[in-house]
């Protein structure tokens, strides 16, 4: 059996040229976006959720939700709202951020409609960073429902996730997995 060495300089050797455009629309991740991984009859794709604070002033902790989101998304907005204050109240009891702002959230691409529980733990960190002041990693991406107790749930469709998040750096799927069957077998 032959070893086999891949690296930055010979991986498009084993995976091929990009067959996919990059969803990519950051070089660096600002403050108060993540992205998150969702599955999608094409498999999966990354998606930004955004958020942005629109007005500030005592007793104004609010949440609007923009961009195509179905019911149970919206309803993961609520939820991962909630979970925000009682995260921000617990690591910063003087912060008063969400019992202050009112935040708008947006999930960009708006003319895709998009459903499922799977964003609540991105829109959660969106929140956060904005909250704290601190950016996400850029080649962070990330899934799963949100409950009210803070915990979050396994997701389904993770093997598409997996896709969606190969396809954002532009390479071959078949060939990324033939690589890695080479390298783990």
């Amino acid at each position: 059996m032959e070893k086999v060495i891949v690296n930055a300089s010979n991986l498009g050797d084993f995976v091929g040229k990009p067959i996919f455009q990059a969803e990519r629309i950051y070089d660096q991740t600002p403050i108060g976006v993540a992205m998150g991984l969702a599955w999608n009859s094409m498999g999966g794709s990354t998606l930004y959720i955004e958020t942005a604070k629109i007005e500030e002033s005592e007793g104004k902790g609010a949440l609007v939700v923009t961009g195509q989101l179905g019911d149970v998304m919206k309803e993961s907005a609520q939820i991962a709202h909630t979970v925000c204050r009682a995260v921000l109240l617990e690591k910063e009891r003087n912060n008063p951020f969400f019992a202050k702002s009112k935040l708008h959230l947006h999930v960009p691409a708006g003319a895709t409609p998009k459903d499922g529980p799977s964003a609540g733990c991105t829109m959660v960190t969106s929140m956060l960073s904005l909250a704290m002041g601190k950016s996400v990693k850029k080649d962070l991406a990330m899934s799963g429902e949100v409950t009210l107790t803070r915990r979050i749930l396994p997701i389904g469709g993770v093997w598409f996730s997996h896709y969606c998040f190969v396809c954002s750096f532009g390479w071959n799927l078949h060939a990324v997995h033939k690589c890695i069957a080479l390298l783990v077998f």
